[in-house]
């Protein structure tokens, strides 16, 4: 594939000049022209070392207004970001509606650096190349237009080059034992990055590969490159209005959860609280084995209004310290979350190695309320259980734990709860005028929920519903499952 691309393009200096001049004001009114858009871009430059990555890049922000787009020079990962999926770094960096984020080395060199190593590094690679292309879709399919160079040069051409910046003063530095490690096993890494490149190769974000033996010519290809995409985008988009019609959305098959109210048995208030303190006493335990294996644990409280979730969350935090679990609970997504993908705000929050993150309702709010309440567009919803469940998917399949609690009541039981609400003045806050409004709606509610079982009760985050019309049952039964799950993850 590689060794097709043609090397010997050479741009004079007359001829760029030419070329160049124009396009810098152009670049400046696309950007201006996306930002009144509301259009997300993502630049990626890749290539081999010493191929002119920074060059590029210098040459794509010099004329951008910089108050408009963020640039990203990806190294190696913090301690933060160690602790945490691959993916989860470049999930928290990408752009709001109307920004542009340039990655100055991406996802594709951090992949290949943190997974070539070791034993079983093809299936870490193939891995890695699934969430890719799982992470790319997700961003292009909810508007973000993604541009994807990589400059390659030849063997030759790279030892060369390293050797010019050896000999300068002013470059020496950037030259490192491992930049000449990596020459040394170009032809063992073509082959990799060949596969990378093919197998992410994809229409809604394609490869642009560039013989990058000339600077000149690198910078004019990349500069006329990103015009020309960015002036096809805004012409389709005043055409046919906001990308979403030609989206082709694949719904995950159904998977009937079945769905009960009334727990099988009832425990008295003693039975209650000596249970409630074995069950503390272990949960307890639990939390500090996932922390000495530093596996991360999510724990999803979905359910419906006035089911119990904040008191079976007390009951499941009271032992825990405090220093290794957030709770994070989920309302509606403020201006900043509403500019980027709805699973971004997420993402933000989750644990890192030997953390417990406990969602008071969570991602699945977008094939609930917002779908029933009309606060999303129906292709949102509708790709959102595929979506949710590559996310899901993908934090199980790099060492963490997740457990997903529905709290299912009957709506009689949640009238008389929300009765007594009003009637406590310490529980009046609880209740409000949304809740009596979701009331109304209980059958549209019901078929959201039936269809959210269903399509996202996988075999890697399945779903436990929880009995809760009796509140001693579902506290208790939700403290078993959370330890007889982290036991399972300890091994």
């Amino acid at each position: 594939m590689l060794e097709k691309i043609d090397l010997s393009q050479v741009i004079g200096e007359k001829e760029y000049k030419k070329k160049m001049t124009p396009l810098y004001d152009k670049l400046g009114i696309l950007q201006r022209a996306f930002w009144d858009g509301h259009i997300p871009l993502v630049i990626v430059v890749e290539g081999w070392n010493a191929s002119g990555i920074t060059m590029v890049v210098s040459e794509l922000i010099r004329y951008l207004d910089p108050r408009g787009f963020a640039l990203h020079s990806i190294g190696s990962p913090r301690d933060e970001e160690r602790s945490r999926p691959l993916m989860w770094r470049f999930w928290t960096r990408t752009p709001a509606k109307g920004r542009i984020a340039i990655f100055a080395r991406s996802w594709y060199s951090r992949s290949l650096a943190e997974q070539v190593s070791g034993i079983s590094w093809q299936s870490r690679i193939k891995r890695s190349i699934s969430d890719i292309r799982t992470f790319e879709r997700q961003l292009t399919d909810d508007g973000t237009v993604l541009l994807k160079f990589f400059l390659h040069i030849s063997k030759e051409e790279q030892k060369k080059r390293l050797k010019e910046r050896e000999r300068s003063a002013l470059t020496s530095w950037m030259i490192t034992q491992g930049d000449w490690d990596f020459h040394r096993h170009y032809d063992e890494y073509l082959p990799v990055i060949e596969e990378y490149i093919r197998e992410t190769d994809t229409p809604n974000a394609p490869w642009i590969v560039i013989g990058a033996t000339d600077p000149n010519y690198t910078r004019v290809k990349v500069y006329s490159t990103v015009i020309r995409t960015l002036e096809t985008v805004l012409s389709e988009r005043k055409v046919n209005g906001e990308k979403k019609a030609d989206i082709k959305i694949k719904k995950p098959p159904r998977s009937p959860v079945k769905r009960e109210s009334r727990p099988p048995l009832k425990y008295s208030r003693p039975e209650y609280e000596a249970l409630l303190q074995e069950y503390q006493d272990k949960v307890r335990d639990t939390q500090y084995m996932l922390y000495k294996r530093k596996i991360p644990l999510i724990i999803v409280y979905e359910g419906w209004d006035a089911a119990g979730k904040g008191g079976n969350i007390m009951r499941l935090v009271h032992p825990m310290n405090p220093r290794g679990y957030d709770v994070v609970p989920v309302s509606r997504p403020d201006r900043t979350e509403l500019d980027h993908h709805y699973l971004w705000r997420f993402y933000r929050r989750f644990p890192p190695a030997g953390h417990i993150t406990i969602f008071d309702r969570s991602w699945y709010g977008r094939v609930l309320v917002e779908r029933v309440e009309g606060f999303c567009r129906n292709d949102e919803w509708k790709r959102a259980f595929l979506e949710i469940n590559e996310m899901e998917e993908s934090f199980v399949e790099n060492g963490g734990g997740l457990i997903k609690f529905w709290l299912e009541i009957s709506k009689d039981e949640q009238y008389r709860r929300f009765i007594d609400r009003q009637k406590d003045p310490l529980k009046q806050w609880k209740i409000t005028e949304d809740d009596w409004r979701n009331r109304e709606k209980w059958d549209a509610y019901e078929e959201a929920v039936d269809e959210m079982l269903s399509r996202t009760h996988t075999r890697y985050a399945p779903w436990t519903v929880v009995e809760s019309d009796e509140k001693y049952y579902a506290r208790l039964k939700t403290l078993r499952t959370m330890i007889e799950y982290g036991e399972g993850l300890i091994g």
